[in-house]
């Protein structure tokens, strides 16, 4: 039986006072004797129907420990509660389910790190300028942008997977992550995508130079182009190399030149990978034919409002960066 509210305990008190027996008491409100009896000899010793404060465990570190389990994490945030726990010798007192415990209580959870690019201060001092210069930029002019990138998408990745099981079901097969030597197949993908929902996928050869990589936007970038489009592509070395550069020339491309170095977080079509990764994962491609198949279509179900959805955060991109200085943000 679940606890006794305190109005029963009123109820059972209050017949008892008037002199029935346990039995009786029991019978009417449907209550086990035993705990009418309990609570009976609970009131004849207190006076008292509320439950009585309980002394439990005696906590094995102090306020002093706490703190510095707590400095620790923050100093370093990278240190295992184990590495904590021997550092501070707080595990000569305590386990180290405690030291978690502390650390949980204050809100320092363990989370899988976010991966980003490493800024160098030139680097963070080219995304403040460039985030400066497009501020005044309007969403309606932010979808005359093609933003473009090479993906790799792989068969089986080696990237962390979360699923939902119960208990003891780690190793049954439909919980596991397929694993293989060197890492199965991949191919090397080139996309393109535009603010009214159109893109463009190609399949690009395992290695991208100038020639190949000029050779993906004659067959991908034409149908994207009009009279008011900007292209952009990051610094890679060949769409940086001079030959690219005067391939646009001679196409008349307007090209975004000045886009700040290691700055995924600015280019929406990063997300879409994300997205179309998760959905290609469904498969179980056996060939780099198939998985060039399911990647295609996958591609072309992806909803033009998730395409739109992602021009639109082109300005709060920009506001999060100058926010914080230059540093990577959430995107």
């Amino acid at each position: 039986m679940g606890k006794i509210s305190y109005d029963t305990r009123k109820k059972i008190v209050a017949k008892m006072l008037k002199g029935k027996r346990q039995s009786e008491v029991s019978r009417e409100l449907g209550i086990g004797q035993t705990t009418v009896r309990e609570i009976w000899l609970k009131y004849e010793k207190t006076g008292s129907l509320y439950d009585m404060n309980r002394t439990g465990r005696p906590v094995k570190t102090s306020e002093k420990d706490r703190r510095l389990i707590c400095r620790l994490s923050k100093k370093y945030p990278f240190m295992t509660a184990r590495e904590i726990g021997n550092n501070t010798g707080i595990l000569l007192k305590a386990s180290i389910d405690t030291v978690k415990r502390v650390l949980r209580n204050s809100g320092l959870v363990g989370r899988i790190a976010a991966k980003k690019p490493l800024l160098n201060k030139k680097q963070i001092q080219k995304r403040m300028h460039w985030c400066k210069s497009y501020s005044a930029l309007s969403v309606i002019d932010w979808k005359n942008v093609i933003f473009s990138d090479e993906s790799r998408i792989e068969r089986h990745s080696l990237r962390r997977r979360y699923i939902r099981r119960q208990l003891h079901q780690r190793y049954e097969s439909k919980f596991t992550l397929k694993t293989v030597k060197y890492g199965g197949f991949s191919i090397l993908v080139w996309g393109a995508i535009k603010g009214d929902g159109s893109r463009m996928l190609i399949r690009c050869p395992i290695r991208l130079d100038s020639n190949s990589y000029q050779a993906v936007l004659d067959d991908g970038l034409t149908d994207l182009l009009d009279n008011a489009s900007v292209f952009m592509h990051d610094g890679a070395p060949c769409h940086r190399s001079l030959s690219t550069a005067q391939y646009l020339d001679r196409r008349k491309v307007c090209v975004l030149s000045d886009w700040p170095p290691q700055s995924p977080d600015l280019n929406p079509i990063e997300n879409l990978w994300a997205i179309l990764k998760q959905k290609v994962g469904r498969h179980n491609p056996t060939t780099c034919d198939e998985l060039w198949s399911f990647t295609k279509l996958e591609w072309d179900l992806i909803d033009n409002d998730v395409i739109a959805k992602l021009y639109d955060s082109m300005i709060p991109r920009i506001k999060a960066v100058l926010k914080c200085k230059g540093q990577h943000i959430k995107y």
